[in-house]
């Protein structure tokens, strides 16, 4: 079973820092597996504490890493199929627990319940993910300053980016991978939602 919260006899920099070294990765390397910023990373690394989404996730890269390296097999934590909305159906839809019956599916291990899939549109999150992938999103997760997200922005859409909360908390400033999507700022009113991205599923074959 996977503890909810960190062990506060295991500091989770030590931990982060062993894994990434014995993984042969770089802070970039590590912190794109890790779907978080750079600078994030190397702040945990100092000390910083992880946020509930970001320890769960990192849990399961851990144990999948050490699978992997000891028997070359893959941890299972229960599949099932993941509902994924298209781009305008996540702009419309504001209850993970009401979705459409007709949408595509992927499998999926996540532990929070109501997760589910969004496919991916636009250029603004490249060269990292590309228009087609699907995130997958954690509803039932609070997500933490310096993740990738995808938001429900009142009046405009979804939108995929890495979250920013900013000094006085109620701002939200929104950056891209991609430098040529300058960084957009929201009031935390105007965000009907936003989930912390667990996962990413590469679309490999362009339409």
């Amino acid at each position: 079973m996977i503890p909810s919260t960190p062990d506060t006899n295991d500091p989770f920099s030590e931990r982060l820092r062993l894994w990434r070294v014995s993984q042969d990765l770089t802070q970039a390397e590590a912190a794109e597996r890790l779907n978080i910023d750079r600078s994030y990373l190397s702040q945990l690394e100092r000390g910083r504490p992880p946020g509930k989404a970001l320890w769960t996730r990192y849990l399961l890269i851990e144990k999948s890493s050490s699978l992997r390296v000891r028997d070359g097999a893959s941890p299972s934590y229960g599949l099932r199929n993941l509902p994924v909305l298209t781009w305008t159906q996540a702009g419309q839809t504001l209850d993970p627990d009401k979705l459409p019956l007709d949408c595509e599916v992927v499998p999926g291990d996540v532990r929070d319940e109501r997760a589910f899939g969004v496919r991916l549109r636009g250029d603004s999150m490249e060269p990292k993910f590309s228009d087609g992938d699907i995130a997958i999103l954690l509803p039932g997760t609070a997500p933490t300053n310096g993740e990738v997200v995808v938001a429900n922005v009142r009046n405009q859409g979804v939108i995929c980016k890495i979250m920013h909360v900013q000094l006085d908390k109620s701002l939200i400033k929104f950056s891209s991978y991609n430098p040529a999507h300058l960084p957009t700022e929201y009031h935390r009113d105007e965000l009907a939602w936003v989930f912390p991205v667990a996962t990413i599923i590469k679309h490999l074959h362009p339409r």
